[in-house]
């Protein structure tokens, strides 16, 4: 999986959970801070289950805890092989 194709797809888990704010994060990149988007804890959280779901493995909750960029998720998701 390219680093394209993870942002894409964290796009997608975005839209899933907040569709309302589809066109603010068709500019998520990869030094997009999580805390900058107007999600909030439930959000993230449904939006790890669409990635879990979809990449076919569980975060375990000590990574999930450094993630603040998706970079960081990027390097993780890469790192496990998807």
């Amino acid at each position: 999986m390219s680093e394209r194709e993870i942002i894409d797809l964290v796009k997608a888990a975005l839209n899933k959970v907040r569709p309302e704010f589809a066109a603010e994060f068709e500019s998520v990149g990869i030094d997009t801070r999580f805390e900058s988007l107007r999600i909030d804890s439930v959000d993230t959280l449904r939006m790890i289950t669409f990635l879990e779901d979809k990449l076919g493995f569980v975060f375990q909750d000590e990574d999930l805890g450094r993630i603040e960029t998706v970079k960081d998720l990027t390097s993780l998701i890469l790192k496990s092989g998807r």
